[in-house]
């Protein structure tokens, strides 16, 4: 799951890229007139395809990692895991990673309490 996050947050961080430059020929795009005109409106639904395009291909990339990972043995999910923790560069995904090993510990424990 941690993979998801920061594959989420990447997403995000180009989805907000592509959002930007939308933005910035719809302003362009106000001023401008005829054939500049049209190839602005081309594209930003270059840019909107692209964007759909993107979200639909890391979405079915975070779905196949999620269905091998539940065909994995509990010992394969242990190194995968801290293959995924040592594979990070940056405090804030390891405060991530650290945030949902927490909450799916606690998932864990009152899994077994009801169990009891």
């Amino acid at each position: 799951m941690e993979a998801s996050n920061e594959q989420n947050d990447a997403k995000k961080g180009v989805l907000a890229d592509i959002q930007g430059a939308i933005d910035d020929l719809l302003s362009a795009g106000e001023k401008a007139t005829g054939d500049v005109r049209s190839g602005i409106d081309a594209a930003i639904a270059q840019l909107r395809e692209a964007s759909n395009e993107v979200t639909s291909v890391a979405q079915g990339q975070v779905e196949e990692w999620r269905q091998t990972l539940e065909q994995t043995t509990e010992d394969a999910r242990v190194e995968l895991g801290k293959l995924a923790v040592k594979a990070q560069s940056n405090e804030d995904a390891l405060k991530v990673i650290e945030t949902e090993a927490k909450a799916r510990r606690k998932e864990i424990k009152d899994a077994a309490k009801k169990k009891d």
